[in-house]
């Protein structure tokens, strides 16, 4: 990262993303603020004598682009220290037969009883159609400890010495809000649904020295950096997790290059030691902020595990005809945690998939707000995707917003079509057309490492609503490149609370910048996501890429 100095960006489109002034002819940083924007003359008046220059040569300047959100330091992890079990051309996950062999190569450099980490697998990608099971795991890595991590990170595989290991047996009572999956003879099979279930073997895992997690920042870093992302998230933060951020950002030669939102779990972090306003500053320059407290009410569509209020549309597994998922919490649990963080003045995000699951954390933010009135409280729904036409309206009348996971129409869109949700509620995936007119604001994610970071893929996606085979799911709930860029830019500052320092290009803004191959306002929608960024900036320092 060089260091913060002035810049004088000229010749190419500046989209300021504010509509009282949406373009401007320059720009003018100074240390780590945008100084001024104007006409050539009128910043050139302004400029520093050691002021840079910066020709963009028909290249466009942006806000920096802030992740709605992510799992930061989770996915530097994975990326850093695990076994890539993603379906090419990422990982090695196009078949279970593949991931096995994957697995068994780890193992040859793997000490028996030594640990072995996966993740990324897509069971519904797969050829075979199913979960790495206890005995694939045993076949292919003997005596080793396995974990891998399913791609939408709400299910666990794990091998025979593992269950050995955390005691699931037989006679083991399937946690509430989690399942052990299971043989015919009710012994586990290797495959856990769920936190609930996943927890007590997490639980297990070795810690890893801060060497490892400083390696994880680094590479989590270099990865948000290079897709133009200036502010990244932490979705579901531990105690410990803020612990490593807060010791990282004091280093001299820090690991961590950008800004993070720390959203601290509920039951995971000590809220005592923790400011209670979301957007409050968690070091002295502003590198770490808090972001709202973080529940989960179900789980994942493609795991089948999102409460819907219908059955899903097709199974690849022996479920009942009428399975609909179902919720993580109950809704008394639910409305009492809400309540309690309400009432604390803390801002509320929620994961919540199936619309099943987002009614009853409408149900929960409509407790609240009667029970405790508060203006401008900002809770919002995180994905989102099932999200029906009356709840929206809801949402609205509740003050309440959506971090939208919009990718997914790309994704996984033609296997929601064709298998899980079916044509009429897959064509309503993540409707955000809906949303905009009922005027409730909303960010885009991509809840990385579930989908690669890149808000530009986000944009695209919500522009064009194309699966990955190329079909067009949805397209009346399509909305204009403005609109999505906003949703990665001004949006996603609103939503944490930081709508007046970050997100559009303003005097006294933040000089979080990054400078992109074409204006994806004159790009072919189509083309938005292949839109090269050539350089981010941090604070007026260049982070990634040349100027």
């Amino acid at each position: 990262m060089t260091h913060a100095r002035s810049y004088l960006f000229f010749n190419g489109p500046i989209l300021t993303m504010d509509p009282r002034r949406p373009s401007s002819e320059t720009l003018l940083t100074s240390g780590e603020r945008i100084l001024a924007l104007g006409s050539l003359s009128e910043t050139r008046a302004l400029a520093p004598p050691d002021c840079q220059k910066v020709d963009l040569r028909g290249r466009a300047l942006l806000p920096a682009f802030i992740d709605g959100h992510g799992h930061f330091l989770s996915a530097g992890r994975q990326f850093a220290h695990e076994v890539d079990l993603r379906p090419s051309p990422l990982g090695r996950g196009d078949s279970l037969a593949d991931a096995l062999l994957a697995v068994q190569e780890k193992a040859g450099q793997t000490p028996p009883g030594g640990w072995i980490f996966g993740f990324g697998y897509d069971d519904t990608h797969f050829k075979e159609k199913r979960h790495p099971l206890a005995e694939d795991l045993d076949q292919a890595a003997p005596g080793r400890l396995v974990a891998l991590s399913h791609a939408s990170g709400h299910f666990l595989a794990v091998s025979g010495p593992v269950l050995k290991l955390v005691g699931y047996g037989p006679q083991t009572p399937d946690p509430p809000g989690g399942k052990i999956r299971r043989k015919a003879d009710g012994a586990p099979s290797g495959l856990l649904e769920e936190p609930p279930a996943m927890d007590p073997v997490e639980a297990l895992f070795p810690q890893r020295s801060l060497e490892e997690e400083y390696a994880a920042l680094k590479t989590a870093s270099q990865a948000w950096l290079s897709q133009g992302v200036a502010t990244a998230q932490e979705g579901w933060a531990t105690q410990r997790d803020i612990d490593i951020y807060a010791r990282a950002i004091t280093e001299e030669d820090s690991p961590l290059s950008l800004r993070v939102q720390i959203l601290p779990g509920d039951g995971r972090a000590d809220f005592a030691s923790l400011p209670r306003r979301a957007g409050s500053p968690l070091d002295a320059g502003r590198r770490l902020t808090l972001g709202p407290v973080k529940l989960f009410a179900d789980g994942s569509i493609q795991g089948f595990t999102a409460y819907l209020s219908n059955p899903y549309h097709a199974t690849l597994y022996d479920f009942p005809y009428d399975y609909r998922g179902y919720p993580m919490i109950e809704s008394s649990a639910l409305k009492e945690r809400v309540l309690l963080h309400h009432r604390a003045g803390r801002q509320i995000a929620i994961h919540g998939n199936g619309d099943a699951a987002i009614e009853e954390i409408l149900n929960a933010f409509e407790e609240a707000l009667r029970a405790s009135p508060r203006a401008d409280h900002r809770h919002y729904v995180i994905h989102c995707q099932t999200v029906r036409e009356d709840q929206l309206d809801r949402l609205a009348r509740l003050g309440a917003m959506a971090s939208f996971f919009a990718v997914h129409v790309r994704h996984w869109g033609d296997r929601h079509r064709d298998i899980f949700l079916g044509e009429d509620r897959a064509a309503r995936l993540n409707p955000l057309k809906s949303a905009l007119k009922r005027k409730i604001p909303f960010s885009l994610h991509n809840d990385c490492p579930v989908t690669p970071i890149s808000p530009l893929r986000s944009v695209e996606t919500a522009v064009t609503r194309l699966t990955a085979l190329g079909a067009p799911l949805g397209p009346e709930y399509r909305i204009g490149a403005g609109d999505a860029l906003a949703a990665v830019t001004t949006k996603a500052a609103y939503l944490a609370f930081e709508e007046e320092r970050k997100g559009t290009l303003a005097p006294a803004f933040l000089a979080d910048l990054c400078v992109l191959s074409r204006s994806p306002l004159e790009a072919p929608p189509e083309k938005i996501a292949e839109i090269k960024v050539e350089a981010t900036l941090v604070g007026g320092q260049t982070a990634y890429g040349e100027l």
